[in-house]
C-alpha cells in the first residue's frame, strides 16, 4: 500500500460502526419476527434473537464487503475496504474480517495497535473511497 494513503480515523469507525448495526438490528429483527411466525403456526423450535443478530452481522458484512468493499455505513462515510498490499482482499480476507467483526471483542485491538482486531487480523485497511 501507497504509504501516503491516509486510513480512515476513530471518528469515521464509529458512525459507521453505528449505522451498520442500527441497519443490522432492524433486519435481523424483521427476520427474527419472520421466523417466529413459523414457530408460534408451524410448531418451529424457537430461537433466541442473538443468534439471528450475530448470523446476520457475519452475512452482512461478509456480503456487502465482498461484493462492493463497503457496508451501507462505510458508503455514508466514503470509505471502502483494501488489504494492507492496496489491493482488493481475497475472499478468506473477507472472510476473517465478517468473522471476528460479529464477535464482541472486535474493536479491542483499538487499545493497542490503533487497528480493530477485525483489520489485524484480516490484513486489510479503511481509505477514502
Amino acid at each position: 500500500m501507497n504509504p501516503t494513503t491516509p486510513t480512515i480515523g476513530e471518528g469515521n469507525r464509529i458512525l459507521h460502526f453505528l449505522i451498520d448495526t442500527i441497519l443490522i438490528f432492524f433486519l435481523s429483527f424483521l427476520i427474527y419476527k419472520w421466523y417466529n411466525f413459523y414457530v408460534y403456526f408451524w410448531a418451529f423450535k424457537p430461537i433466541r434473537y442473538g443468534y439471528f443478530f450475530f448470523a446476520f452481522t457475519w452475512v452482512y458484512t461478509f456480503l456487502f464487503e465482498l461484493l462492493f468493499l463497503r457496508t451501507p455505513g462505510k458508503m455514508f462515510t466514503g470509505t471502502k475496504v483494501m488489504s494492507t498490499s492496496g489491493k482488493r482482499p481475497n475472499i478468506l480476507q473477507f472472510f476473517i474480517r465478517a468473522t471476528i467483526r460479529a464477535t464482541l471483542v472486535s474493536m479491542f485491538g483499538l487499545a493497542w495497535n490503533d487497528q480493530p482486531l477485525h483489520d489485524t487480523f484480516s490484513k486489510t485497511v479503511l481509505v477514502k473511497a
